[in-house]
């Protein structure tokens, strides 16, 4: 691997070994002395423009790791506050046993790269994240292409028996809110189908009995003025037809999920979800 493609796998840090496998010293000294590259702690560097988490991530003594270097890798994930996840060896859990770096079921890998692969962030991430939080992020990387439901449950081998089985709970939700969603509504008995295509309406997010239909807005929706009309619109051929709509915004699930939630099971419970709607 050249200096450039490590870089730029590292998210702009790279390590003096493999600088040194692809320039001679002298070389990395003028990048150096030309502020190209700058020391992050021993035998790692850092490019003007790497990226602000990895180098945390190795200045602390370790390599990106878990939930950060997931969301690196374009993985939807739950909300990680700012610490920076970061994985060492045992010689930096011994130098600094105050660091709070985060661990994996089975052997430690070794530390090649600034930033870890999904295989080995995923399997740091379990031991971080909630049950709610592990379909999430597994949901996403099926939804990527990133790894298939198998390569998940390989990688996954050592784990407890207890994060292998919510492997069988993951589908390919194409956001982490519908992933909470539907590991919510499903732990109260609710039965809903995802990704169901309605005539005349389109796909919809989830559909509950014969007419409940719940859309999940991503994070980024109230940015997009051309989509929230247009989902208004969608919103109103289903009521047309019949169908009870229950929109639920980022807000809605992330930070008042108790009231959502209530809302749609007092319908369920009234059993508005199975009455038959009007054909048009």
């Amino acid at each position: 691997m050249n200096s450039r493609t490590a870089l730029a796998h590292g998210h702009g840090v790279v390590s003096f070994a493999t600088l040194r496998s692809a320039l001679a010293h002298a070389e990395i000294r003028r990048l150096i002395s030309a502020g190209q590259l700058r020391p992050v702690r021993r035998g790692w560097y850092a490019a003007p423009w790497a990226d602000k988490t990895v180098v945390a991530a190795v200045a602390s003594g370790g390599v990106c790791s878990c939930v950060s270097a997931l969301k690196l890798a374009g993985v939807w994930v739950p909300n990680i506050g700012r610490r920076t996840h970061a994985r060492a060896c045992g010689a930096a859990h011994r130098a600094r046993p105050d660091n709070d770096f985060c661990r994996q079921y089975g052997r430690p890998e070794p530390e090649d790269q600034a930033v870890d692969g999904v295989d080995v962030a995923l399997r740091h991430a379990v031991r971080c994240l909630d049950g709610e939080g592990i379909i999430v992020v597994v949901d996403s990387i099926i939804n990527l292409g990133l790894a298939g439901r198998d390569e998940v449950a390989h990688l996954l081998r050592q784990c407890p028996a207890e994060v292998r089985n919510l492997v069988d709970k993951c589908d390919t939700a194409e956001s982490g809110t519908e992933t909470m969603v539907r590991c919510r509504l499903r732990a109260h008995n609710v039965k809903l189908t995802p990704q169901v295509w309605i005539r005349g309406i389109g796909r919809v997010d989830f559909l509950v009995g014969n007419r409940l239909i719940i859309e999940v807005d991503s994070e980024e929706f109230h940015h997009n003025v051309a989509q929230f009309h247009k989902d208004r619109e969608r919103d109103r051929i289903a009521v047309e037809k019949g169908y009870l709509v229950v929109r639920l915004t980022y807000h809605d699930i992330v930070r008042d999920w108790a009231a959502a939630e209530e809302s749609i099971l007092e319908i369920v419970r009234r059993r508005d979800h199975l009455r038959h709607k009007l054909h048009r």
